[in-house]
C-alpha cells in the first residue's frame, strides 16, 4: 500500500474514520516511521472497528472492558503499546480541541522491569578491534566510527563523504524525525577513515561501500557485526545498538553529563538518556577503573 498512514477498511462510524484519518496523517507530517504509522493504523482499525459509537461518547469502562475482553493474550509490552497508541489518538484529539479530557487513565498501563543497557566490556572492545583487522579496513574504520561516535545503525549507513569532516574530527547526521547533529570521532577513527578513503579513492558518494561500490544497508551492517562477534568469541550476540550503549556508558564512567551524552546520542528528550542513570553507582566506578586506569 503506497498510501500507508490512510486508513484500509470502513469502520463503523463515519466521525471515527474522519478523526483517526487526521491523526494518522499527522504522524505522517510528523516523520514518524513507516512501522510506526502502520503499528497504529492497524491497532486503530482493529479497536473502533468494534465501535459504533463516535470516540468523544467512548467512556473509560468502555475501553477498559474491552481490554479485558479481548487483551487476554496480550503480553506487558503489547497491552503498553496498544494502550499507548489510544492515548496517543486521544491526545491527539485534545490538542485539536475536539475533546476536553482523555478517557485513558494512566493506571492501566502495565509497569514494565527496566533493563540496563547491554555494553561491552574493555577486554572485550580490545577482542572487536583485533578482530576487526583480520577482516578489512573498511570493517576496522566502521566498528571504530560506532564505537566512537554513538551513531544509530541507519545513521551510519546513509551517511555520505561530504558528512565527513576529517579535519575536525566531526560528522554530519541525520537522525530520527529528519533532525540533523554533528557528531565527533577519535583521532585514531579519523586515521582510518582516512586511509579507506586513500584505498578507494575514487569510491561513490557513501561513506561505506560493498566491494562493488554501493552503499554499505542497515542489514549488512548487522550482518557482519554479528559475524565479527562470533569471531571474537563474545558471549553475547553483537549488534550495532550494544556499541552505541557502550559508547554512551563509556562517556558517563568518565564523567560525561547525561544532557551532553543525550545530544551526542541525538535523544530529543533527556529522559531517554535516563536508562544510563540507573546503573549502579559501584559499577560506574569498576567501569571508570577499567577504562582509564
Amino acid at each position: 500500500m503506497d498510501n500507508y498512514w490512510e486508513l484500509t477498511k470502513d469502520l463503523p462510524n463515519e466521525i471515527n474514520q474522519e478523526i483517526i484519518g487526521e491523526f494518522l496523517l499527522s504522524l505522517k507530517v510528523s516523520n514518524r516511521s513507516q512501522i510506526t504509522i502502520t503499528t497504529y493504523r492497524n491497532f486503530l482499525e482493529l479497536f473502533f472497528g468494534e465501535m459504533r459509537e463516535p470516540y468523544t461518547f467512548l467512556e473509560s469502562n468502555t475501553i477498559l472492558e474491552w481490554f479485558k475482553n479481548n487483551g487476554g493474550h496480550y503480553s506487558e509490552a503489547t497491552l503498553r503499546l496498544r494502550l499507548s497508541i489510544l492515548s496517543s489518538f486521544y491526545k491527539f484529539c485534545i490538542s485539536e480541541d475536539y475533546i476536553d479530557s482523555s478517557p485513558i487513565k494512566s493506571r492501566w498501563f502495565p509497569r514494565l522491569p527496566q533493563s540496563l543497557p547491554k555494553y561491552l566490556e574493555k577486554e572485550e572492545i580490545a577482542k572487536i578491534r583485533n578482530h576487526s583487522e583480520f577482516t578489512s579496513l573498511r570493517n576496522q574504520a566502521l566498528v571504530e566510527f560506532m564505537l566512537t561516535t554513538g551513531c544509530r545503525v541507519r545513521e551510519v549507513s546513509e551517511l555520505n563523504r561530504e558528512d565527513v569532516d576529517l579535519e575536525n574530527r566531526t560528522a554530519h547526521v541525520v537522525g530520527k524525525g529528519k533532525k540533523i547533529r554533528y557528531v565527533h570521532f577519535t583521532e585514531k577513527c579519523a586515521l582510518l577513515l582516512e586511509r579507506y578513503f586513500a584505498l578507494v579513492p575514487d569510491s561513490p558518494k557513501p561513506l561505506f561501500v560493498t566491494s562493488t561500490g554501493k552503499r554499505l544497508n542497515v542489514r549488512p551492517i548487522q550482518k557482519l557485526l554479528k559475524k565479527l562477534g562470533e569471531s571474537a568469541n563474545l558471549k553475547t550476540n553483537l549488534n550495532p545498538h550494544r556499541l552505541r550503549h557502550t559508547f554512551a556508558t563509556e562517556l558517563l564512567s568518565k564523567g560525561a553529563d547525561l544532557s551532553f551524552i543525550g545530544d551526542e546520542l541525538g535523544h530529543s528528550d533527556v529522559s531517554t538518556t535516563q536508562i544510563y542513570a540507573r546503573l549502579p553507582k559501584r559499577e560506574i566506578i569498576a567501569l571508570y577503573r577499567k577504562y582509564m586506569g
